[in-house]
């Protein structure tokens, strides 16, 4: 029997850990957002400054997060994600009295690290929580609490900085994990295995050995390395352009309110086209073929912006409108099957592991990739690098294509959603 997207939430656990996440996800995109204000507002402080707040930001998920994971996998996931949430709420705290920026960067760092502990663990709760036959539900529920708190979070943070300050909008997300804290209190997580056998046998393995077996069980799967690599390189080639966005905006002659319109019918199309996907199944017999497909698609929606930005094309607005909701709506493209993929090919237990290594090398990318597409605006123009992002996805989508065709990868997806759709 076919199940909606809303399925999962008929299970009381699940209904409270998915109202847990949506506090967690709404604190996260408020706090960014009021930290930028702080920094170049409040303080005064310059670009320098910004991009270092962005570069500690994802550090703990590039440096830390594979190696901490070894002991969300051992730990109960429960108490994982009540810790890390409980503790974020002082560290929330430390912001207001922060004396001065470099203290507010240690905090920072303290709260991301906390954060990178959360989300293996969030991962792992949701395969415990939902049967198989919805686990696709679920991740497209999860998929659509984070971007939808995209939206709403940053519109909330900046509301609150503008009504009141930002010690205020700090006393607001904190309340948010109080939250998400309380939820998660009343959510029985079954463990996948006997919790106390698990400890004692991988309290005695050694700590290297553990990261080591997360690292080699995405090798050793053609069907997971596949998507965590496409899944990156995607991250990258897009995030070339993504900062460049406001200065794209300005270029064409949009002001602050069109630019913030732009930014969130990015959201809006994320969000209206995980509902989309969640009311479908095809796509779960070849989800990697999806985010090939989604992937190229970016491309040619980045490459007629960039071509508009250089002024090859007179466009109008309603077109860049309509391209920011189609790249929100194609990312969610990609980031759903990815994400099916994930939780398919990963056990349970291992689950902290593989999404934290995974994560780690989409944060790197991420990372990286903003300050080669500055240096490439300076030297090209910001039109030319979203000109050459856009066709950097279409081309690495069609050789990702071939490879899927010739590798055959997805065979088994068919017969599994058959299975799950009786």
């Amino acid at each position: 029997m076919k199940s909606s997207l809303f399925s999962p939430l008929s299970s009381k656990a699940y209904r409270r850990f998915y109202v847990g996440q949506l506090f967690s996800d709404l604190g996260n995109w408020i706090d960014f957002t009021i930290l930028t204000v702080l920094i170049i507002y409040e303080w005064g402080l310059d670009e320098s400054s910004m991009a270092l707040f962005v570069i500690v930001y994802g550090l703990p998920w590039i440096v830390i997060s594979p190696f901490a994971s070894v002991f969300v996998d051992r730990w109960s996931r429960k108490k994982v994600l009540m810790m890390t949430s409980f503790l974020r709420i002082f560290v929330i705290i430390g912001y207001i009295v922060a004396p001065h920026f470099y203290v507010l960067l240690i905090l920072v760092f303290f709260k991301g690290l906390l954060a990178s502990l959360f989300d293996p663990a969030r991962q792992a709760s949701i395969r415990s929580l939902v049967h198989e036959s919805e686990l696709s539900q679920g991740i497209t529920l999860t998929q659509i609490s984070l971007n939808s708190m995209k939206i709403v979070g940053p519109s909330l943070g900046g509301v609150l900085v503008a009504s009141f300050n930002s010690d205020i909008a700090f006393v607001i997300e904190a309340f948010c994990f109080v939250l998400t804290t309380i939820m998660l209190i009343f959510v029985d997580i079954p463990e996948q295995n006997d919790s106390t056998k698990l400890n004692q046998f991988q309290n005695n393995k050694k700590f290297k050995k553990e990261l080591q077996e997360g690292i080699k069980h995405i090798f050793n799967s053609p069907i997971l390395s596949t998507a965590i690599i496409s899944s990156a390189l995607s991250l990258f080639i897009v995030f070339l352009c993504d900062g460049l966005l406001v200065i794209l905006s300005k270029q064409i002659g949009f002001n602050e309110a069109a630019f913030g319109l732009l930014i969130s019918l990015v959201g809006l199309g994320s969000v209206i086209n995980s509902f989309v996907f969640g009311q479908l199944s095809l796509w779960k017999t070849k989800p990697l073929t999806v985010m090939a497909v989604n992937f190229s698609l970016t491309g040619i929606t980045i490459m007629i912006m960039g071509l508009g930005g250089a002024h090859y094309l007179q466009l109008p607005s309603i077109i860049y409108y309509l391209c920011a909701f189609l790249l929100g709506a194609m990312s969610s493209g990609q980031n759903l099957p990815y994400g099916y993929v994930l939780q398919i090919e990963t056990p349970n237990e291992k689950m902290g592991r593989v999404s934290s290594v995974a994560q780690s090398l989409q944060m790197m990318m991420m990372l990286l990739a903003p300050s080669i597409g500055a240096f490439m605006a300076k030297a090209f123009g910001v039109g030319n690098v979203f000109t050459l992002s856009g066709i950097l996805c279409i081309l690495a989508a069609s050789s990702y294509l071939i490879f899927l065709r010739k590798n055959n990868l997805e065979v088994q997806y068919d017969q599994r959603a058959k299975k799950q759709s009786v």
